[in-house]
């Protein structure tokens, strides 16, 4: 396994962690504990579910979600205990749970999806380790990140955005909802500027319905219908393009970011941002470090909590999409977007540049 490393910029956030309250000993990364018994960790442990954002938006309620249901299928059926834990686009959560959080399987997290592709691009040194060290779980859905905008807006299609500069929220300039807008803008012309400092999906709806902001950078589609259901149901938003590997099925007539590619060059770098930011869904982790034994029994617990019918009604009744992506699978997506040929990595950098967020 990677070495983690724990840098300076690290520091002040382990210390607000342990302000908190809520922080453990760093544990030593040596080898993985050896176990004997698995099965027997479980029906006495004190398990926690470490959500990365506010309490509130679709990682807040994917989280307790899955929290709800998946100690059924843990043996000694542990209730996990969810913690929020927001802070700088998720990467104070990514910190606690690398560095701080016990590495025995009692820590189970969601983690933003967008990290592994920051990492391909050198531009996650605030994280404690390495993407590919977590043990992933799996995810609920993949779906494509659309940009919204309300009705109310004047800009209604790519073209509009084109013409006049259309103002778009995020949580942070690192944030999807920033850097998507970003490449849009280099790529297609357009003039979206973003506003940054709303954070949690809530502040940015508000902002929405003042006016303050048209739309959103960046949201799943899935998310949305769970974080947006009135305003879809009364046609009171607009999705102006999507990213994904292909179009969902609910927008059909709706661009396709990859579709825009004027050549193979161009090609390369948009299927890079797309993979980036579309393939993993809302994943779920545990601590690097977790012993092979206890990751099988998350694992298998999370792909049978996926076909539970408590946990569907229960999905359903939050219009939440569940089309899950088992923890081997993506493992290997961060695997292989970690590990983009260098020569994209190059293309994707000369054509946003060093500094654009991305």
């Amino acid at each position: 396994m990677k070495k983690l490393v724990l840098t300076l910029q690290l520091l002040p956030v382990l210390a607000g962690i342990a302000a908190m309250g809520i922080a453990g000993t760093a544990p030593a990364m040596a080898a993985p504990l050896a176990t004997d018994d698995a099965p027997s960790f479980y029906k006495s442990a004190q398990m926690k579910m470490i959500i990365r954002s506010e309490a509130s938006g679709t990682y807040d309620t994917f989280g307790r979600l899955l929290a709800r249901h998946i100690g059924r299928h843990i043996p000694g059926n542990p209730n996990l205990v969810p913690i929020n834990m927001p802070g700088a686009s998720g990467i104070k959560a990514a910190n606690y749970v690398a560095v701080v959080a016990p590495h025995d399987g009692s820590i189970i997290a969601n983690i933003s999806f967008g990290f592994p592709g920051m990492q391909a691009m050198g531009q996650l040194e605030k994280v404690g380790a390495d993407m590919r060290d977590f043990n992933w779980i799996g995810s609920f859905n993949a779906t494509n990140q659309v940009l919204v905008l309300s009705t109310a807006s004047p800009t209604k299609t790519l073209a509009d955005a084109a013409k006049r500069e259309t103002l778009v929220g995020a949580s942070t300039i690192v944030s999807t909802a920033s850097q998507l807008p970003t490449a849009f803008n280099i790529f297609l012309g357009t003039k979206f500027k973003v506003i940054p400092g709303y954070q949690g999906i809530g502040a940015q709806r508000l902002a929405m319905e003042r006016g303050e902001i048209e739309g959103l950078g960046a949201n799943g589609w899935d998310d949305l219908k769970t974080d947006f259901a009135e305003m879809l149901a009364n046609k009171r938003l607009n999705v102006v393009i999507q990213v994904g590997m292909a179009k969902d099925d609910e927008l059909l007539n709706v661009p396709l970011l990859i579709d825009q590619a004027k050549d193979e060059n161009q090609r390369a770098v948009l299927k890079f941002l797309t993979e980036a930011n579309s393939s993993l869904g809302k994943p779920f982790v545990t601590s690097p470090g977790v012993p092979a034994d206890r990751v099988k029994i998350l694992r298998d617990a999370f792909n049978q909590t996926m076909t539970d019918p408590a946990f569907l009604e229960d999905a359903k009744r939050i219009h939440a999409e569940i089309r899950p992506i088992k923890g081997e699978t993506l493992a290997q997506l961060v695997e292989d977007i970690v590990t983009t040929p260098p020569d994209v990595i190059a293309k994707v950098k000369a054509a946003l540049g060093e500094t654009s967020g991305l």
